[in-house]
């Protein structure tokens, strides 16, 4: 191939290539795939902050948990009534109503 023919090729790709990142870039920002109620939602945010209620939050007491309970004492369990007051039974094991 001339040097010519290679430089033709050169220009055509490019053409190509720039007219393909064009049309591309235009149909995405006509075709938007945002619902309206999704573009309500990543509306820009207000810029101004409460100062207010900023400094009642840094002026909050700040609790510390114990992660380590001391002098634990165990809740007594209290025993079932039949153990208290067993059934009195024959010597063949048949209990007695």
């Amino acid at each position: 191939m001339k040097q010519k023919d290679i430089l033709v090729i050169f220009i055509l790709l490019f053409v190509f290539v720039v007219t393909w990142i064009v049309s591309s870039i235009y149909r995405s920002s006509v075709s938007s795939t945002i619902s309206e109620t999704l573009n309500q939602d990543i509306s820009q945010i207000n810029p101004k902050f409460d100062v207010k209620t900023i400094n009642k939050l840094k002026s909050r007491q700040r609790l510390n948990p114990l992660l380590e309970l001391e002098n634990i004492t165990p809740t007594p369990t209290p025993l079932p009534p039949n153990i208290l007051n067993p059934q009195d039974s024959t010597q063949g094991g048949k209990l007695l109503l």
